[in-house]
C-alpha cells in the first residue's frame, strides 16, 4: 500500500512566543524573583532586537500565565515563580469527552498511514503488519487560544474516511467513529503519567524542551473486544489540571 503524508509540519515560533519564553524561563530559574521589576520595555526591545508592540505581547502573555502584574508608571513586576494552571477539566464520563471536544479547538498536525510493527502491535492491541492511521493534533482552549493538548491519534486503516471530517466536527474521534460505522464504545481504558516531554511535543506545546508533561492514552474499546482508537495526548504540566469525580456506594 501507498502512504499518504498531509501536514503542517514543525510550527514556527512567533518571536513574541520565544520572547515570553525566555523571560518565563528566566522568572522560574531565580534570575528575576518576585517583587523584582522586569527590564524596561525599550531594554527589553533593545536586548531582543525587536518592536516594542512584539515585547508589549509577549509581556501580555507573562501576565496572562499569572506571571507577572503590570503597575502603570511603574513598570512589570513579577508575581509569581510558577507558571498559573489555566485549564482545568473534569472528565467524569464518556459524555464529558463530547463536552471537551466542543470546548476547545482541533487543528491537524498531520495523518499519515502507518504498518504496525511487533512493538507498536502490543500499544495498539492489534496484529503486526495491520495498517492504521496515525493523526497528530494540537487542541486550543477557545476562549484563551492556549495550546492544552499535543495528541496522537491512532484508528484502523478501515475507519479513515472520517479524516476529512475531523476539523470541520467538534465530535470527537471516537464519537465520528461510532455515528458512521456499526460502532460503538463498550469501555473507556485510560492510564495516565508524569513524562518529560521531547524536544517536538515540547516545541508545538510552546513550552521548553525536557519539560515535565502530563500524558493521558485512552483505549476506546468496542463491541468485538478490541480497540478501535487508541489517543495519547501530552498536556503541559502548569497548564492542565486534570480532575475526576468518584462516587462511592455503601450497602445497609
Amino acid at each position: 500500500m501507498t502512504t499518504m503524508t498531509t501536514g503542517i509540519g514543525q510550527p514556527r515560533r512567533s518571536k513574541h512566543a520565544l520572547i515570553a519564553e525566555a523571560l518565563s524561563t528566566e522568572i522560574q530559574r531565580g534570575k528575576y524573583r518576585v517583587g523584582d521589576l522586569l527590564p524596561s520595555e525599550p531594554e527589553l526591545s533593545a536586548a531582543f532586537g525587536v518592536s516594542r508592540h512584539t515585547v508589549r505581547i509577549a509581556l501580555g502573555r507573562l501576565q496572562s500565565l499569572g506571571l507577572t502584574v503590570s503597575h502603570h508608571g511603574v513598570g512589570t513586576q513579577v508575581h509569581r515563580d510558577t507558571i498559573m494552571s489555566r485549564y482545568n477539566y473534569s472528565f467524569d464520563s464518556a459524555w464529558d469527552l463530547l463536552q471537551y471536544a466542543t470546548k476547545t479547538k482541533v487543528r491537524v498536525i498531520d495523518t499519515k498511514e502507518i504498518t504496525v510493527d511487533a512493538a507498536l502491535a502490543g500499544y495498539l492491541d492489534c496484529k503486526p503488519a495491520e495498517h492504521w492511521w496515525r493523526i497528530r493534533t494540537l487542541r486550543s482552549d477557545r476562549a484563551s487560544s492556549s495550546v492544552i493538548a499535543y495528541s496522537e491519534i491512532c484508528i484502523p486503516l478501515a475507519f479513515g474516511s472520517i479524516l476529512a471530517e475531523i476539523v470541520k466536527s467538534k465530535q470527537p474521534i471516537f464519537s465520528l467513529i461510532e455515528s458512521r460505522f456499526d460502532e460503538s464504545t463498550t469501555e473507556i481504558r485510560q492510564d495516565i503519567r508524569a513524562v518529560s516531554m521531547t524536544a517536538e511535543e515540547a516545541g508545538f506545546l510552546g513550552v521548553p524542551k525536557n519539560s515535565a508533561g502530563l500524558e493521558i492514552t485512552r483505549r476506546y474499546i468496542g463491541k468485538s473486544g478490541r480497540a478501535f482508537e487508541v489517543a495519547r495526548s501530552v498536556h503541559p504540566s502548569d497548564s492542565f489540571k486534570y480532575s475526576m469525580h468518584v462516587k462511592l456506594q455503601h450497602g445497609g
